[in-house]
Parts: structure tokens; sequence; C-alpha cells
């Protein structure tokens, strides 16, 4: 549906996507950045946004069937905002690093998008990190991305990509570790690029021991000049307790009330969604296992079965194994079809062979398998999808757009269908 409507100075309206707004006279401002005559922002579903008309201005509304207009009486951008902004840049410090702490449905996304608009303003280079590997807005779930912004946005999804680490899984639970790493790795690489301003904003997972490990190892690690507190109360305040004698400074603020609450299957979807942009252009490769080794898994890391050992372990547990592999610590044992009670096969396996480490799987399981591409330099190339392990010719197939030379296959924890929908999520890879 298409709507034009004329409003004067002053005049305030939230906007739920999908939808689009055309300035056509006049000018308005969203999030810090002003949009003038034939200048469009497009605001996706799941998403909101408030615009102030800074003069009286025409505009053509395009609406969603989802859509809604609702006119309000006042700002949707928090006066304290603006204050904890300007405070943290009058100091006038270069580098300047911020990391954004805050729950679910807070306004992490919509207070950095406006935190960057200021500084851009400032004629300062804003790196900004979303390690939030499940609703990233710079790169592609499963993995955290840097982008670099010179010019006012209305959103971090117009902010492309220059690099990215995978992390392997839509949330962090559970891959602390490669958080914390990554996270310190697009940070350096921002202040290689010669970013004025780094900010980073953190996933909305803030309860539990896991979540505290998180933000205390990427706090410690980057030691930022400030962390941001994004509470309705006191939500996410025991994420900085330890901090508070240190010299980072903390500053509290109100989350926007322009937020859009988000369901889960709100966010999966939207996830599907990109995946599919992501692939849609990809082709099968065919890799050599002797030219490409796996990470975060046990297949390429041990040494391979022997056919009387392979028969030996299959007697043992009545499987029909197939390709097996073994180290010091693990053990892969891999079946030619699906195993029944596998709980109950490994746990015998465990109790026979006492290895610290030890995955039964079968051929065909690793179909869909999300995987993060590596160079031969180890530098980040991009994503694929598991199509098949050869494990007698030793190839394994990848669809992928990335053409450029891999040297390193990093299995994630996430499977996908034949239309990109997550149908599995796994506590470590099947391989």
């Amino acid at each position: 549906m298409m709507r034009r409507i004329r409003e004067s100075r002053g005049s305030i309206m939230k906007i739920e996507g999908p939808a689009s707004v055309q300035v056509l006279e006049g000018a308005i401002n969203v999030l810090g950045t002003l949009v003038k005559p034939k200048e469009k922002v497009v605001i996706p579903k799941y998403k909101s946004l408030s615009i102030e008309f800074v003069e009286d201005s025409t505009v053509e509304l395009r609406l969603g069937s989802e859509a809604k207009v609702e006119k309000l009486p006042e700002t949707m951008i928090p006066s304290e905002w603006r204050v904890a902004v300007e405070g943290m840049l009058s100091q006038g410090l270069k580098p300047f690093t911020c990391i954004v702490l805050g729950d679910v449905d807070s306004g992490k996304t919509t207070f950095c998008t406006y935190f960057v608009n200021y500084a851009v303003s400032k004629g300062l280079r804003v790196g900004v990190i979303d390690k939030d590997p499940g609703q990233t807005e710079i790169s592609v779930p499963t993995t955290i991305g840097l982008g670099v912004v010179d010019k006012p946005i209305y959103s971090l999804e117009q902010v492309s990509a220059v690099t990215a680490r995978f992390i392997g899984s839509t949330s962090p639970a559970g891959v602390v570790q490669r958080v914390v790493t990554a996270t310190k790795q697009l940070y350096d690489e921002a202040l290689r690029l010669g970013c004025d301003l780094i900010i980073i904003n953190t996933s909305g997972w803030v309860n539990g021991r896991g979540a505290r490990e998180l933000k205390y190892g990427v706090i410690s690690m980057i030691h930022p000049n400030y962390v941001v507190l994004i509470q309705r109360s006191n939500e996410v305040e025991h994420l900085v307790k330890p901090f508070e004698k240190s010299n980072i400074g903390i500053i509290r603020v109100q989350p926007s009330p322009a937020i859009k609450p988000k369901s889960r299957d709100d966010r999966r979807v939207r996830r599907e969604s990109t995946y599919r942009n992501y692939f849609a252009k990809a082709k099968v490769r065919k890799l050599n296992l002797s030219s490409v080794k796996f990470m975060f898994t046990l297949f390429t890391t041990g040494a391979r079965l022997s056919g009387e050992a392979l028969a030996k372990y299959g007697q043992d547990l009545s499987l029909h194994l197939i390709y097996g592999e073994e180290s010091r610590d693990s053990l892969l044992l891999v079946s030619s079809e699906p195993i029944p009670d596998k709980a109950a096969i490994e746990s015998k396996a465990r109790e026979l062979y006492e290895k610290e480490d030890l995955l039964l799987t079968w051929k065909g399981e690793e179909r869909g398998l999300i995987v993060g591409l590596l160079a031969p330099d180890l530098s980040y190339l991009g994503l694929g999808l598991i199509r098949e392990i050869d494990y007698v010719r030793r190839s394994v197939e990848i669809l992928t757009p990335v053409e450029d030379p891999i040297g390193v296959v990093q299995a994630g924890l996430i499977k996908l269908d034949e239309d990109f929908r997550e149908v599995a999520k796994y506590e470590k890879p099947p391989l």
C-alpha cells in the first residue's frame, strides 16, 4: 500500500516494517541521519524506526501487509543517549572504544547506529564489531563481523563487513572462547584500518555463568574506554561489577521505547532469509582432503584406521564401519548408515576404549552442516554448506560462494536443509 503524507516540523512517527519512506519535499531525521528529497529509508520486516520531521515535509510511504504507522508525542531517542554519546566523544581520545551491553530487545543496535551517526557527523572513522552470531546485522549468522563507517546510516544492515570470523553457532553459548578470540581479532583489525572509534555491539545473552564468562572475557581482553549498559532497571548490572573500581567508564542509559520486540520465530526466519541471500549464487566445490584440513572436529585430526582396526571396532559395537580415525585422546568412527540407539552405543564405546573424546557418526549426517572457510594463510573467506564427504576417495563437496583457494574448513554446529532452514543444532559437530 502506498500513502503520501505531509507533516509539519517537529512531528514524529514510528514505522514498523516492512516499509519504506521516501522524502518528496523537506527533510526527516532518522537516528541522527538527515534524509533529504529523493532519498529513501527502507525498514525491513521485524524492524521499527522513528522518524522526526525537521521541517514541513511530504513523504511517500510504501507499507507491507504487516507494517504499522503511529504518530508519537515525542522523540523515541532518549535524551540521555545524546548526553552519553556527547560525553564520551568530548574527551577527544583516538582511538576510542565502547562496548554496549543489554538484554534481548533492549535497543543495543539502535543505540550503536545513533552513536555511529553522531561520530560520523564529527568527522570520525567508525569501526563496528557486531558480535551477536545469531542476529548479526553486519555479516551472516554463525559469524561475527567488522564494518567500517564514514558516512551516515539508518541501520547497521547498510554496513558491509570488511572481514568476519566464523563462530559456528547462532548463540555464543558453548563457544565462548571462540567469540572472545574472534572479537579481539576483529578489534585488532579495526585498529589496523585506522578507526578513530570502535563500537562493539554484543549479544543479548546476559544471564548465567556462561554469559558472565563471555562478557568478562571480552571486556578484559579489549579494555574499552567505556561500557554502556542499556537497561530498564538493573538487568545487566552484574556484568560490570568486577570493573567498577577499574579505569573503565560505565554509563547507564534507558532503552528506547521505539524498540519492537522480536520472537524466537522472528529471529529464526530472519536468519534463514539471510542464509538464502548469501547462498543464492553459491556453487558446489569439490576439495581434496590432502590439500585442506578441518578445524573444530575430530575428522582429519587423527590417524586413519586400518581395515583390520575398523573391522574390530565394528564387531565390538555391532556396526558396519566405513571410516575411522584415532589419536591419543580421541576416536572417530563412521558408520555406513544411521545408528539406532546411538547414545547407548557411544556409552558402550566409552567404557571399552577410554577415550577422552569419542564420536560415532554416519555417512550422510554431515549434509547441510554449515562451515567456515579459511584461506591457506588462515584469513576468513566465507561460509559453506557440506554436501558430502567421500571417505574412500578422501574428498569433500561444499556449497559456497567462495571462489578463492581454501586451506581450512571450520565445522559449525548448525545444519540447514535444502531450503536453507535450520533443522538441527549440535553441541559438538557431527564430524
